[in-house]
């Protein structure tokens, strides 16, 4: 049988249906273990963190864990419940016409329902949103965003997605029509390129409408990271500070560009409570992901990824049965085009497990390589702090953080860490 025969034999309508509910089920599943994993011990805190956090701090941390599992299982019945709406539940159609009488250009209706899409799901968001800002992370203490800041972020949200979705939507449907049965590959070629040039503009373009970044001058912070980056060879465009106190208490640290264009970024928050030798440990964990080519990894995976997307949706569009049984009737190049993005997704879910093992990996490595060049007992302590500082869960469900957890659970990490000083130690 060939694909298109294929194709066009498939119930689609009964394998989104069973897809989605599938989804919904595993994850609220895993969610539901997860809380009952934090109940089970939330009168006891685990031997490794009893000199770490004290009994209101974990007290803390378990109703804080169990809130957002709760609020997270509330959040994805909203989201299945717009993509719902959206497709069997005839939304999209009734977007598409709107388009349709607005304008006879298929590059134009990929950019004007593009835009409703977006609007629709900020839609379905921001009550969301609210609660979680205002509610879930105020009575925790970590809410520090106010009223403006909140509308703001929205606001410029919307323009950035509008106009980078834009440009997306527009330049593939633009090739669909008029680049033949080779389409996907030229397709492929365009948004690579575009999603590259936007890695390198992010961090100088992007990020700034959101937060400040000044260079690090505090030098005893300064000194020892500088020291660190000479020792292992590695060039960034500089050390910088950014204002995340703006919004949360939540303590952090990461790379962003790519290139010549590397910085290293340190929550405000994050200087406030690690000292500098253990600041360096944590940056030695994060040079090592660039070190090991873990981020040169991620960046082909993804272009990998997108090339076979790119290939599926060129088979699809060769049969209409794919689209009408997802709920569209108003089958144009730019409405087919927007519907499989939406639904996409909803079949791709079964690869998280995969892609979450093969992050822990890399970040039992990136531990390692921080190992190699800084003080473990230094590592071992910041990562402790971050965690505390977070209300991070102390004794996660084995099974939720196989399919959810992109990094070990902090338990593990610090266990591997204590193997090898340990081992060093005997030697």
């Amino acid at each position: 049988m060939g694909i298109r025969n294929l194709l066009n034999s498939t119930d689609f309508t009964a394998l989104f249906l069973t897809f989605l509910a599938l989804k919904f089920i595993l994850e609220s599943y895993l969610k539901i273990r997860n809380i009952s994993a934090i109940k089970r011990n939330k009168n006891t805190i685990p031997h490794r963190f009893t000199n770490v956090v004290t009994t209101e701090e974990y007290e803390k941390s378990t109703d804080y864990n169990t809130d957002k599992l709760v609020f997270d299982i509330v959040s994805s019945a909203f989201a299945t419940g717009g993509l719902l709406l959206l497709t069997l539940g005839g939304f999209l159609n009734r977007f598409t016409l709107i388009v349709m009488n607005l304008t006879d250009s298929n590059v134009v209706g990929a950019i004007l329902l593009g835009l409703l899409l977006i609007i629709f799901s900020e839609i379905i968001q921001i009550p969301l949103s609210i609660y979680s800002t205002f509610t879930l992370e105020q009575k925790y203490g970590f809410n520090t965003t106010t009223k403006k800041i909140f509308v703001q972020d929205i606001l410029k949200g919307l323009l950035i997605s509008g106009t980078i979705s834009s440009l997306i939507f527009s330049t593939v449907v633009f090739l669909i029509d008029n680049s033949g049965d080779r389409w996907w590959v030229y397709a492929f070629i365009a948004t690579t390129f575009i999603q590259s040039l936007l890695f390198f503009l992010y961090p100088v373009l992007i990020m700034p409408l959101f937060n400040k970044f000044e260079p690090l001058d505090d030098e005893k912070f300064k000194k020892p990271i500088e020291k660190l980056l000479e020792k292992v060879k590695f060039k960034s465009k500089g050390l910088f500070v950014m204002n995340a106190s703006l919004r949360s208490t939540h303590g952090n640290a990461f790379f962003t560009g790519f290139g010549k264009m590397k910085r290293i970024v340190f929550f405000d928050t994050l200087l406030k409570t690690i000292s500098p030798n253990e600041m360096e440990a944590i940056l030695g964990h994060e040079i090592g992901h660039a070190k090991l080519g873990h981020i040169r990894r991620r960046v082909i995976t993804t272009i990998v990824s997108g090339f076979l997307v790119l290939f599926i949706l060129s088979e699809i569009y060769k049969t209409d049965n794919f689209f009408i049984a997802h709920g569209l009737t108003e089958l144009t190049v730019f409405s087919k085009f927007l519907m499989f993005n939406l639904v996409i997704g909803s079949y791709t879910f079964i690869t998280r497990p995969i892609s979450s093992y093969l992050s822990r990996k890399a970040e039992f490595q990136a531990d390692d390589f921080s190992f190699q060049y800084t003080d473990g007992e230094y590592l071992i302590s910041g990562l402790l702090k971050l965690t505390k500082d977070n209300a991070s869960n102390l004794t996660p469900d084995p099974l939720y953080s196989a399919y959810y957890y992109s990094h070990p659970p902090i338990a593990e990490r610090i266990n591997s860490i204590e193997e090898k000083i340990r081992a060093e130690d005997s030697n």
